[in-house]
C-alpha cells in the first residue's frame, strides 16, 4: 500500500515544483528545465531583418549600443564574430559566405545580458 501511494505523491510533488514561479538564481539566468516560466531579459529594442536572409545581408539595429555580434551555426560553432566601438547601435553584416540554414545571433552589450535571436539563411 505504501509503495502504491509513493509514486503518485512523487508525481504531484514534481508537478508542483515544475509549475512554481520561483525566481531563478540570477537575473542573467537563461535556461533551466526546472522552471516553466523563465524571466526574459529586456529586448533592448533589437531588430534583425530581413529574416529569412535572402540577399546575403543582415541588418541589426538596437536602441542600446552593442559591442559584439557573433553568429553561431546550429552546432554552436562561431562562424562570425566582430567587435564594435562604443556607441554602435546599427550594423549591416554580409553573410554571403554562410550556407543555407538556421543560425543564432548573439549580441553583446557592455556590462549587461547578451541578446540571442535566431535567423534563417535561404
Amino acid at each position: 500500500m505504501k509503495k502504491s501511494l509513493l509514486l503518485p505523491i512523487l508525481f504531484l510533488w514534481a508537478g508542483v515544483a515544475f509549475a512554481s514561479e520561483l525566481p531563478p538564481y540570477s537575473e542573467l539566468y537563461s535556461f533551466s528545465p526546472f522552471y516553466i516560466q523563465q524571466p526574459q531579459p529586456a529586448d533592448k529594442g533589437i531588430q534583425m531583418f530581413p529574416n529569412p536572409v535572402t540577399e546575403g545581408r543582415l541588418t541589426i539595429k538596437s536602441e542600446e549600443s552593442f559591442h559584439l555580434i557573433q553568429i553561431l551555426n546550429i552546432t554552436g560553432e562561431i562562424v562570425f564574430s566582430q567587435e564594435y566601438p562604443a556607441g554602435t547601435n546599427s550594423e549591416v553584416i554580409e553573410l554571403t559566405n554562410l550556407e543555407k540554414g538556421m543560425y543564432l545571433v548573439r549580441i553583446g552589450f557592455a556590462g549587461k545580458a547578451n541578446h540571442t535571436g535566431k535567423i534563417i539563411i535561404k
